[in-house]
């Protein structure tokens, strides 16, 4: 398993650590190529393309230690995913069950921060408000911003990086070889849409668990 290095903010967990390993291991994923060693940085993560991604993700994330934040969709915080829709409410999809403040609790516990669809304006600046005020963070994002294909990325990851002067680091979540493949870090040297091409071009084929990435061509 990946060592962390020492300006990485580490989170040991008693059960969870451990879990982790073992079930990544039992199913065959492993976790490829180093953590930078920065305090703060911006994990990307892509391509996004079922539910199932996500909680493998957390999984890496206990496997290593990591302590993180990420923002998800208010509803995966309390609900179940359903292929079946039953509101046009973006904060309410997915079917309420009994244990849903036990899974509230549980993310939030791991660093989530609900973002509300409906009101989504504005979550990224007041983010960087907050961040800015510590020494040690690393934020977790999904920039194609849900798990259907997209003809561009959202832009939080831009403008935490620019406004924070800190790295992203790609990570290719490849359900083909089973593996979480960490690239090297990367600082704003452009504008939104060149760095988007960038990772277009990076993540370009990767096999999520539904279907390849690729970015859908916008219509002229």
């Amino acid at each position: 398993m990946i060592q962390l290095p020492e300006n990485v903010t580490e989170q040991k967990r008693r059960l969870l650590g451990p879990l982790g390993r073992f079930v990544l291991k039992i199913s065959n994923w492993e976790i490829r190529g180093e953590i930078p060693n920065y305090k703060r940085m911006v994990l990307v993560g892509v391509p996004h393309t079922a539910m199932r991604d996500a909680w493998y993700g957390l999984l890496a994330v206990l496997a290593l230690d990591l302590k993180i934040n990420f923002f998800g969709a208010k509803w995966v915080f309390t609900r179940l995913p359903s292929p079946i829709t039953f509101s046009k409410n973006l904060d309410r999809l997915g079917i309420p069950w009994p244990l849903g403040w036990l899974q509230k609790k549980m993310l939030m516990r791991l660093g989530g921060i609900p973002v509300y669809r409906t009101e989504a304006k504005g979550h990224i600046k007041s983010a960087i408000e907050e961040f800015s005020k510590l020494d040690k963070f690393i934020i977790v994002l999904t920039p194609e911003g849900g798990t259907y294909a997209v003809s561009q990325f959202r832009s939080g990851f831009y403008y935490i990086a620019k406004d924070m002067n800190i790295p992203y680091v790609p990570i290719e979540i490849d359900f083909k070889n089973r593996s979480f493949n960490i690239q090297d870090p990367h600082f704003i040297s452009g504008t939104f849409e060149e760095e988007s091409e960038k990772l277009e071009k990076l993540f370009e084929g990767v096999e999520g668990a539904t279907r390849k990435f690729t970015m859908l061509k916008e219509k002229e």
